[in-house]
């Protein structure tokens, strides 16, 4: 599928970028970032990179960039019409999507103080590879052909 004008980004354009966004968060979570607060920016990469895989198979499956646009943030409506839609859930990225609404986006992303109930890095990080997995799969079954990202060292 190519994109246009019309329909935005492709299944495959959402796919590659939720794979980007779950790196970042990995490289976040596993080698730390020296800043105040490095666990809100691994967790609000998780969670565009959870949406993200989200919206790359509905797309694959038919919804269209202006239908997934207006569903936004809304991850238990993205989970509701991937499972219609045949995706596969484990008990943790069921456990983990069941946490994710507005406000715990939200906190992840602007700094508002209070308890908060969130999935570890750890859970975020296990959801992530399994809808990497998962998705990627419906992908290859579909002859879409995805490449896992490699690393490369910084220039200074």
């Amino acid at each position: 599928m190519k994109p246009n004008a019309i329909d935005g980004p492709t299944p495959l354009g959402f796919y590659n970028f939720a794979v980007s966004y779950h790196e970042g968060a990995d490289l976040i979570a596993d080698r730390g970032l020296k800043a105040t607060h490095p666990e809100s920016v691994a967790m609000f990469l998780y969670y565009h990179a959870i949406e993200l895989y989200l919206k790359s198979f509905l797309r694959l499956k038919g919804d269209t960039a202006k239908r997934l646009r207006k569903i936004g943030h809304d991850f238990q409506t993205l989970q509701s019409r991937a499972k219609k839609r045949g995706l596969p859930f484990g008990k943790v990225e069921e456990e983990v999507l069941a946490m994710l609404d507005g406000e715990i986006w939200s906190r992840a992303r602007y700094l508002i103080t209070g308890p908060l109930r969130a999935p570890s890095l750890t859970r975020l990080s296990k959801t992530s590879i399994a809808l990497r997995q998962s998705v990627g799969k419906v992908f290859h079954d579909a002859g879409e052909p995805i490449r896992m990202p490699s690393h490369r060292t910084p220039k200074r």
